[in-house]
């Protein structure tokens, strides 16, 4: 009889309540993320402490390893990863003057002090001054200079990454999970809060779109392939899959919330664009410059443009996103 009122008494506590929308977007999707960000960082800088040589390969492949990370929280252009410029100073692209290079010339050939380097150009600092030190052959060879302007860089990509994940975890994190209370001061409601996350992705989604493909695609008569984001280390088409994994695992979210077949237009059409960028096989689109290669990469950026309007013309009502809202008007 005991074992009979035990199980009663469990069946008859109330059920746990069902995470909102809101946790589980910071809980399952930008806290890990961002976790996972600072842990890349933190080998990356360990690893340049170990072999700080252009050329080593564990400092490469720490280097991918932080890459994928950040990549995969770009479409995350809010809150603490925009405290002080951090998410430029992370990943200064596109760098239309050729900043960084003109950035890393200076302090190299002066010679110039790196203490304090989370004080220098944001043009030199971030994965993309790694990119252009590791894989550039302007800067190929090794001397005790360029080997403690790693370190520096590093070191400053990692205290970067545990400062914004910090500020999430101690801070923005309540914001966002909280949005509508009365003591909230970011978000006035909870619709702000679910605004925010719908800007994310289609934010996300266009800068892959415009940039990621749009700058080496160019135009028909003038392909500009050497304009490929990290295209030095190989990283191009890499770069592309994991924003639209980030960016497809948001909307998901959006989606389950919302349910029913306009949400599963909208997951399949981010499926067809992951497929199809997966399924480039060009590395840092050189291809753009040929025939074939362009068709993929215009059906590509097809498929990416069809799926945001979905979701800004149609998506969104759903959601309770106001329809007139433009998602990278920044309001």
């Amino acid at each position: 009889m005991r074992y009979l009122a035990l199980i009663t008494a469990l069946f008859s506590l109330p059920a746990l309540a069902q995470p909102t929308l809101l946790q589980t977007a910071v809980n399952d999707h930008i806290i890990p993320r961002y976790e996972r960000v600072a842990a890349t960082a933190d080998a990356l800088e360990q690893a340049a402490l170990q072999d700080c040589t252009l050329t080593s390969g564990p400092l490469r492949a720490a280097y991918h390893a932080g890459f994928d990370a950040w990549i995969g929280v770009t479409h995350l252009r809010f809150g603490p990863s925009e405290e002080g410029n951090r998410a430029f100073a992370m990943a200064f692209w596109p760098d239309k003057k050729g900043f960084t290079a003109k950035a890393l010339d200076r302090l190299i050939s002066a010679e110039q002090p790196l203490e304090n380097y989370n004080q220098t150009s944001i043009a030199g600092r971030g994965y993309f001054a790694l990119d252009m030190l590791l894989f550039d052959p302007r800067f190929a060879e090794t001397n005790a200079y360029t080997c403690r302007l790693v370190q520096a860089i590093t070191a400053d990509i990692s205290g970067m990454a545990d400062a914004i994940l910090n500020d999430w975890q101690t801070e923005y994190g309540t914001y966002l999970i909280t949005a509508g209370s009365e003591t909230n001061p970011v978000y006035l409601s909870e619709a702000e809060g679910i605004q925010e996350l719908f800007k994310a992705v289609l934010t996300g989604m266009e800068f892959t779109q415009a940039q990621r493909l749009g700058r080496p695609m160019g135009s028909f008569e003038r392909p500009r392939p050497n304009r490929a984001e990290a295209r030095r280390s190989g990283r191009s088409q890499r770069n592309i899959i994991a924003a639209l994994q980030a960016s497809a695992e948001l909307a998901n979210m959006l989606t389950a919330h919302v349910g029913g077949g306009l949400s599963r237009q909208v997951d399949a059409g981010l499926a067809l664009s992951l497929r199809l960028a997966q399924n480039l096989d060009d590395p840092v689109l050189a291809g753009v410059a040929t025939i074939n290669g362009r068709f993929r990469a215009e059906a590509l950026q097809s498929s990416i443009i069809a799926s945001m309007t979905l979701i800004t013309d149609d998506f969104g009502p759903a959601l309770g996103v106001n329809p007139g809202f433009n998602a990278l008007d920044g309001d």
